[in-house]
Formats: structure tokens, C-alpha cells, sequence
């Protein structure tokens, strides 16, 4: 019974959502919410045998399920009608109930029960599940007609940039503040390459590969000059860069490229003996629009695929690219993570003067993070640019970087399981919940609380026009970092070096408290 108290922040934290969502998603929350118990759980109990372990849970479990649906029931027959969605008694809420609370309960006690494997097969089984849970996601959201898929994908275009960017941050401990640009520099690839508004017609799967590599040209352009640079210094560096890029885009709207040698080299020499110039100037491109400034680039061109052109209307194949984009992207960084440059990396991020001596080079190190921290930013703005099918400058913007720093750090400096968890967190807070949050809140004010304010036109107005979570998202954003900083510093998944670092005085502190109270005793 010790670990009741986690079954009901569970269960209240799901019911609770399903007051913004209602209908299936009392289900889909359940299948979530389960397997997070699970892991928790799990990472509690001592080992033991699977059944035991599962015994052990299925308390907690179903503390945690039944929470879940009493507020879901409650939701529905209570709250929606508030808003002025009433819900009948019907099969799709009493289905939708229980299956939550089987999927609540089931992979609660499946996911504890994994306790009772050896390490190796517990972490397939893991592996397994969530696998499981990954593939069966779409599929199960369309049958529910949640459309929570199109706001998962944004979520894990910034899971990418941030295992991107944890590479530079995490691995070799470098500042950068505008890893928007290697992302904008990959959708204008990508938009430049494929789009119909320049006659260009490149396959998307060639042109990911250009985006990444373009990408990571300029990494390395940014990341060459910046060197001797370090620490805050270094930051104002790659915020000046941030915010250079987005306004070359904005305003490559006429591009003339003439031939050096005929137009300036030649001419220039004949012009210094006194002779008159007689080479014509060979002029390759004149007065091209290039991004169409302030209007984008669009259309740009889509993925296809033995066949099929992906479709805006069918979020399923996009879902299933992005989650291969992902494994590729986490199998390389952990490739290079145990490779000899992998601990380089962390080698200059703890001393890069006592690094220098031990004989690894700073130069190619840091230059290596940059331009291959730039490659995954190309793929994800690839992928961005065709799934959106436009690009406009200000989405590149100096917020887009702090968003992506954020989702390293909130998630966990260092670590790539962290990265993801903060990006998923981060993104569908964003993408997902506010807006479902706002639509809840517009319902319960004109439905039931702005009618009650009818005596007072002006209060009335005020919270009409004032009840919208979706302007104040980075409050609300800076908030959560916040109290992030102060109650867990070290991110939700952080690296075990990080949480070392972190609480060093705390350790050291409980051994003092140990040591005094040995001594009390003897």
C-alpha cells in the first residue's frame, strides 16, 4: 500500500483530462496513463517473481483506474453539461469506461509485473511494449476519432530537434541559442528543392538527405568562427546567427548571381592597365525569388511512396516517417554517444583544457557537434517543410530555439529517453491540451458563467475576452520551468552525470547526517 499515493496522481492526472476531451478518451488516456503507472512502479519494487510483482501493483492499479473513471463519469454527466455538451447514458461513454479502466489496470500490472525478468529480458519486454503501444496509436485514434495524431507529429518533429540539439548542449556542453536556424535552413532546402514555384521537382527522399546535408554545412560555417568562444559568450554568438538567418529568408525576394570571373575578376584587371573591357559578363541567375519573403514557399512537394503521395487527410503515414526518423536519429546519436568521439564530447563538456592535454583535439570535437547537432535539425525541417507543405519565415524565430532548448533541459541534460519525454511533454501541452483547454473554457463561460454576469456588461466582457490559456502559453510555459528549476533542476529523465552534479552537497550532506549519527550511537 506504500505506493498508493503515485496510483492517485495517476488516476486524478487522467481523469482530469478527460474533462477536455470526453468521449474515447477516457480510453486512450487509460492505455497512457497504465503503462506510466507501470514504469513507475516498476522502477520501485524489488525483484521478485511476475506474478508476485503484479499482485503487488494491482492495488495501486486499481486505485488509479477507479479514480480515473469516477472523474470521467463525472465529467460527462456533471461538467459537459456546464459547457453545453449534455452526454446521454449511451454505449460509446459506458464502453469507452471500462475499456479505460482494463487498459489502466492490464498494462498497469504488465508493466510492474516486468520487474520479475532479468535485466536484459526486461528491458525487451519494455522495448516490446512500447512498441506495441507506438504502433497501435494511430490506429486506435482514428477509431476513436480523437485527431490527437496531427499534434503527436509536431510533438516529435521537436523531439528530433531536440536530440539534435542534446548533442551540442548535452554531449559537448555548448551553448546555442539559435538551433532554430539549422531547422529553417532545412525546410528552405527542402521548400527550394521541391516546390512547383521554382520548377524544381527533386524526390522527397533524396532531398531529406541535401537538407540534412546543407544543414550541417552551415553548422560547421557557425561552429568555425566560434571557436575560441565559450560559455555565455559562445550563446550571444548563436542568438546572433538565430536571428540572422530567418531575416535572409525573408528577404531573398531578388537574387542576382553573376559569374565572378567574367563580371569582377577580368574586367577589374583590364580596368587597372587602362583598357577598356570587352568580356561579357556571364549573369547566372537575375532578380530571383528565392523564399517569397513574408508569403512562404508554397506548395512544396510531398513524400511518395511505392506509389502514393502522402495526403494532409492521412496523418498515418506521416506518423509512422516520423517515428523511423526517430529510431534512425537515436540509433546514430547513441552510435556516436559510445564512440571514441561520443567521449570526447563529454570530455571538453567537463574540461576542455584538461581534454586538449589528455590529446583530443577541441577543433574537429566542437566542430563535429555543430555540424552533426545541424544534420538532425535538416531532417526534422524536411520533413516540417513537406508536411506542412509551406514555410514562412517567422515560425524560425528566436522563441522556436528557446522552445527547443527548453525540451532538452525540462526532459534531461544528456539523456536521450529525457529529450523525448520532455518533447512529448512540452509539445502536446502545447499543440494538444491548451487548445482542447480553451474550447472547454469557452463552453463552461458561455454556457454557464457569462450568463451569470449578465448584471455586469463590463465584468462580463473582461472574462470574455481575457479566458483564453492560449494567450498566455509562455506564462504558463515559464511557469513550469520555474517550478521545474526548483523542485527538480535536473530534468524529468536526467543522465546520471547530471544528477550527480546537481545534488553533490545533498549526498554529501546525507552521508555527514550518517556519519553523526554512527558517531551518536558508538
Amino acid at each position: 500500500m506504500q505506493h498508493i499515493k503515485t496510483g492517485v496522481i495517476f488516476g486524478v492526472l487522467a481523469g482530469l483530462f478527460t474533462f477536455l476531451f470526453g468521449g474515447w478518451s477516457v480510453t486512450m488516456l487509460g492505455i497512457f496513463a497504465g503503462a506510466g503507472l507501470g514504469l513507475a512502479l516498476e522502477n520501485k519494487l524489488e525483484r521478485g517473481t511476475q506474478l508476485a510483482k503484479a499482485k503487488e501493483a494491482l492495488p495501486v492499479a486499481l486505485v488509479a483506474g477507479g479514480l480515473m473513471v469516477a472523474l470521467s463519469l463525472f465529467g460527462n454527466f456533471v461538467v459537459q453539461p456546464a459547457t453545453g455538451k449534455f452526454t446521454a447514458l449511451n454505449t460509446i461513454v459506458v464502453a469507452a469506461n471500462i475499456l479505460g479502466f482494463i487498459a489502466m489496470v492490464g498494462l498497469a500490472m504488465l508493466t510492474a509485473s516486468f520487474r520479475g525478468l532479468d535485466e536484459k529480458k526486461e528491458k525487451t519486454a519494455k522495448t516490446i511494449l512500447l512498441a506495441a503501444i507506438v504502433i497501435a496509436f494511430p490506429f486506435i485514434d482514428v477509431f476513436m476519432n480523437l485527431r490527437w495524431t496531427s499534434n503527436i507529429i509536431f510533438a516529435l518533429i521537436f523531439v528530433i530537434l531536440g536530440l539534435g540539439l542534446n548533442i551540442v548542449v548535452g554531449y559537448a556542453g555548448l551553448l546555442n541559442l539559435g538551433y532554430a536556424a539549422f531547422f529553417a535552413i532545412g525546410a528552405y532546402t527542402t521548400g527550394i528543392l521541391s516546390s512547383p514555384q521554382h520548377d524544381i521537382f527533386l524526390n522527397f527522399w533524396l532531398v531529406i538527405w541535401l537538407a540534412a546535408g546543407m544543414a550541417a554545412l552551415w553548422g560547421f560555417l557557425l561552429g568555425a568562427p566560434t571557436l575560441p568562444v565559450r560559455g555565455d559568450y559562445l550563446g550571444i554568438v548563436t542568438l546572433g546567427f538565430g536571428e540572422i538567418i530567418p531575416v535572409i529568408f525573408k528577404n531573398l525576394i531578388d537574387v542576382t548571381i553573376n559569374e565572378p570571373l567574367t563580371c569582377w575578376i577580368i574586367p577589374g584587371i583590364q580596368r587597372l592597365f587602362g583598357a577598356t573591357s570587352t568580356v561579357a559578363c556571364i549573369n547566372l541567375v537575375s532578380h530571383m525569388d528565392l523564399t517569397a519573403g513574408e508569403k512562404g514557399i508554397n506548395p512544396i512537394g510531398r513524400p511518395i511512396l511505392f506509389g502514393y503521395e502522402f495526403q494532409s487527410n492521412n496523418t498515418t503515414p506521416w506518423y509512422f516517417l516520423i517515428i523511423l526518423i526517430i529510431m534512425l536519429t537515436v540509433f546514430l546519436i547513441q552510435r556516436m554517444y559510445k564512440s571514441r568521439l561520443g567521449r570526447s564530447w563529454m570530455a571538453i563538456r567537463e574540461d576542455e583544457l584538461a581534454s586538449a592535454q589528455m590529446g583530443i583535439d577541441p577543433v574537429k570535437t566542437k566542430l563535429a557537434a555543430f555540424a552533426i547537432g545541424a544534420v538532425f535539425a535538416g531532417f526534422a525541417g524536411a520533413f516540417y517543410a513537406a508536411y506542412i507543405r509551406a514555410i514562412f519565415p517567422s515560425v524560425f524565430d528566436f522563441s522556436a530555439s528557446i522552445i527547443i532548448l527548453c525540451v532538452v533541459i525540462l526532459g534531461g541534460i544528456g539523456n536521450i529517453n529525457g529529450v523525448i519525454v520532455g518533447g512529448l511533454v512540452i509539445m502536446t501541452a502545447d499543440r494538444l491540451f491548451l487548445p482542447a483547454l480553451k474550447d472547454f473554457l469557452k463552453g463552461l463561460l458561455d454556457f454557464t458563467i457569462l450568463p451569470a454576469l449578465s448584471s455586469n456588461p463590463g465584468l462580463q466582457a473582461a472574462v470574455s475576452q481575457n479566458a483564453n490559456p492560449i494567450l498566455y502559453r509562455f506564462l504558463l510555459f515559464g511557469l513550469t520551468l520555474v517550478i521545474m528549476m526548483r523542485v527538480r533542476p535536473e530534468g524529468l529523465i536526467p543522465s546520471a552525470q547530471m544528477r550527480a552534479v546537481l545534488h553533490a552537497d545533498e549526498e554529501i550532506e546525507a552521508v555527514q547526517n550518517d556519519e553523526s549519527k554512527k558517531a551518536k550511537k558508538g
